[in-house]
């Protein structure tokens, strides 16, 4: 589709005709350049871009199922991985990868557990679901799998290419030559449809007990205890009863073959077509949700009727509302991550899969990120299934305006700089009305605050407003890539505008890190008492202090604990490490309690006493806040802020607690650090006897021991390593010693640096 900048002008000329003609040329020239800078002025330049997968993307989606309790998701992409996604905390949980081909079919178990994965390598592949652990891999098929479904726990069906199906290990030749289709009925009975058009009942004992001839391709097929569903190469849908002697039509809306089906447990029917077209029946009657950009793969219905999915080879998958008829998300999945994007373009996701996300336009592209003060929204997909007020949003599909125009006056270009010390001047434009809010200069990822000199207001030559900023800084020794950028009034950040300078200074001696722990386990406040977060924090210092694993040697260290741990002297703590050297790290963790107000986050300091009271945390908490305003007065180009934070164990919505993490994930942005945080939602942070630490903690320090050197494995484990590394550990080590869910998130924005460095090196 062709995207077209659309103009408003706003122009009044009060001159009356007879006037006009009685102008000469000469006039009529100077006044056209007046009107221009007027209309320059007046200018609302609006552009309406499309969601695309920059880089990353991994290609259509193949298969899909959703788990009968509804909590999970699981597709299967483009590079051959399956996907697992926790509907309740609404983020892309865990990946398998082992197949050598297409995903053609997944099935997940009654129970949740297991999981099949059928392919075009001609394997079946049986997974533990939760832990991500294969368990058992069927190699007897002479074609490639074409559908799996789960009877029970413990008993399951696979039919391949060839027209033969696998009951309990044992194959049978069941259909001619082509795809076969499966469907469980309920108990120990399911349906089978093949392309030769006939569709067989079955009994897991006796085998097959009833068969009808359709005399048309069957190109998917769905059931349940009363009926069974047909979808047909021609589009058309039909309807049979559970014994399969009753055949009716519900009618032909498919351009094409009807490639998915689903009933839903109020006898209605959803299904989907190669013609991309999602569509929910009721009797013979039917109500089109959407359409995808490709032919569907797979279609699902809510147990409640609320909702639909659909899966689709334009690579993403998406879930409607069926009463209101509209996208409700868009969930994606690339290489390296995962996002959520809402119609509005409201949207959640790790950083690595918004990283290669944008909404491009014919004549300009601006990253997904670029919105993050407006349009991030942390929870996304469960608040948009449970119908969660959402903040109000302009809709980017519907027009943006354009970010400001942002370059480096001075100096001009890149190079050497003869003094340590420097003054940069940096000018953001006005383009056609988006105005100029905020003008951002950050120095190897960090923002730079404090030595502002002169931030003033002008107007250009075509009449466009404009912010000219002069920034006096300290360049660190070799190369300092300053980057530029600009807020518009609609608080979209500009693209960065880059300038490389390499300083040889006067050698300042060797960069040093400093290290801050907080660790809280007796509150004021016993009934906050906790375990593990006090003998946390002092593992973490005794990492910095004894492994002899850090990359830089140890600075300054300050230990905060208990009754020591008030929000003062956390604040004090804090702002000691504003003097420390560009060139050195700062590392702070804080192990306590956490609780989210609204989209603030506060961690708990030892004197406050009720921490369920919205007004004491807002009086007495440390919020997001305040620790963004403590790091960004920091120098040091390198900082890391890691929180191991559990709820304070108050009763709260299933969605309240997470929607905090949205305050922490804007500090990283703005200010250009690294952040890791142990929860999110409402999740407890999960304090374990057997591991002798908190989940999140334990992860950490193993990360850092090594285990994070994975990308590159260089010996040295970097901030994003860590980062990457506790965000896929956490969550299995959850899986494996308890019932409960944890999933970290973390966040970077700026230079990568090295934290530790494996043993040995």
């Amino acid at each position: 589709m062709r995207v077209i900048p659309v103009v408003v002008l706003t122009l009044s000329i009060a001159l009356p005709w007879q006037a006009w003609a009685q102008m000469g040329s000469s006039l009529l020239r100077g006044s056209s350049r007046m009107v221009e800078r007027t209309v320059s002025r007046n200018l609302d330049k609006v552009f309406r871009p499309k969601l695309v997968v920059r880089q990353g993307s991994t290609g259509p989606v193949t298969a899909m199922s959703l788990s009968q309790d509804e909590r999970y998701l699981v597709s299967a992409v483009g590079d051959f991985s399956v996907r697992l996604w926790d509907l309740g905390v609404g983020r892309e949980a865990a990946r398998m990868s082992g197949h050598q081909a297409e995903i053609t079919t997944i099935a997940i178990s009654p129970d949740g557990r297991r999981l099949l994965t059928g392919s075009r390598d001609k394997t079946l592949r049986l997974w533990n679901l939760q832990q991500g652990e294969l368990l058992k891999t069927e190699t007897g098929f002479s074609q490639p799998l074409s559908a799996a479904i789960f009877l029970d726990q413990d008993h399951w069906v696979a039919a391949d290419e060839s027209g033969t199906i696998m009951v309990s290990g044992k194959a049978v030749a069941a259909h001619g030559p082509g795809p076969v289709r499966l469907a469980a009925q309920g108990g120990e009975r399911f349906v089978s449809a093949g392309a030769d058009g006939i569709l067989k009942l079955w009994d897991i004992k006796a085998g097959p007990v009833a068969q009808q001839s359709l005399g048309a391709a069957v190109t998917s097929v769905a059931a349940d205890a009363e009926t069974v569903v047909v979808g047909l190469a021609d589009g058309r849908v039909l309807r049979l009863d559970a014994a399969l002697t009753q055949v009716g039509e519900l009618g032909q809306k498919h351009a094409g073959a009807v490639t998915a089906l689903a009933v839903g447990r109020d006898g209605r029917v959803a299904s989907a077509g190669a013609d991309g077209h999602v569509l929910v029946w009721s009797s013979r009657n039917s109500v089109e949700l959407g359409r995808h950009d490709g032919a569907v793969s797979h279609v699902g219905m809510g147990k409640d009727g609320e909702f639909a999915i659909s899966a689709s080879q334009d690579g993403t998958t998406r879930l409607w509302s069926i009463a209101t008829r509209k996208p409700l998300v868009t969930l994606l999945s690339t290489t390296d991550g995962w996002a959520v994007v809402d119609s509005k373009g409201r949207y959640d996701g790790n950083q690595d899969g918004l990283d290669g996300i944008d909404w491009q336009g014919e004549d300009a592209t601006v990253g997904i990120e670029s919105f993050a003060e407006t349009h991030f929204e942390a929870a996304l997909l469960p608040r948009a299934l449970h119908q969660d007020e959402l903040a109000d949003a302009k809709s980017i599909p519907d027009g943006v305006r354009y970010p400001a125009k942002i370059r480096f006056v001075s100096p001009k270009s890149s190079g050497d700089s003869e003094n340590p010390r420097v003054q940069v001047e940096v000018e953001a434009t006005d383009d056609g009305g988006s105005g100029v809010a905020e003008l951002r200069l950050y120095r190897n990822g960090r923002q730079v605050t404090t030595r502002s000199v002169d931030i003033r207001r002008e107007t250009s030559e075509d009449g466009s407003p404009r912010v000219v900023g002069r920034f006096e800084l300290d360049l660190r020794a070799g190369r300092n890539v300053l980057s530029a950028t600009a807020v518009n009034d609609d608080r979209m950040e500009s693209p960065a505008q880059n300038l490389v300078l390499n300083a040889e200074p006067p050698p300042p001696g060797p960069p040093k890190i400093h290290l801050m722990t907080v660790g809280i386990n007796a509150y004021a406040n016993k009934d906050l008492s906790l375990f593990y977060a006090k003998p946390d924090a002092q593992s973490i210092g005794g990492f910095f202090t004894k492994s002899g694993q850090i990359p830089d040697p140890l600075g300054s260290t300050v230990t905060i604990e208990d009754s020591k741990a008030t929000k003062d002297n956390i604040l004090a703590a804090l702002n000691e490490l504003r003097a420390m050297p560009a060139q050195d790290m700062v590392v702070v963790y804080m192990a306590g309690h956490g609780v989210s107000i609204g989209d603030d986050w506060y961690f708990v300091p030892h004197e406050l006493r009720d921490a369920d009271s919205d007004e004491s945390l807002k009086a007495q908490g440390l919020s997001s806040m305040e620790l963004k305003r403590a790091i960004e007065s920091m120098t040091a180009d390198r900082t890391l802020l890691l929180l191991d934070t559990c709820h304070s164990g108050t009763a709260v919505s299933p969605l309240k607690d997470y929607r905090g993490m949205k305050s922490l994930r804007l500090l990283a942005r703005s200010v250009g650090t690294h952040i890791l945080a142990a929860t999110d939602r409402d999740q407890y942070a999960i304090e374990l006897a057997k591991l002798g630490h908190g989940i999140f903690t334990y992860a950490l320090l193993e990360g850092l021991k090594g285990k994070a050197d994975t990308a590159p494995a260089d010996g040295s484990v970097s901030a994003g390593e860590i980062i990457r590394y506790v965000e896929e550990k956490v969550p299995m080590l959850a899986a494996k010693y308890t019932d409960y869910a944890q999933y970290p998130t973390g966040y970077s924005r700026g230079k990568d640096f090295a934290v530790s460095v494996a043993p040995g090196k």
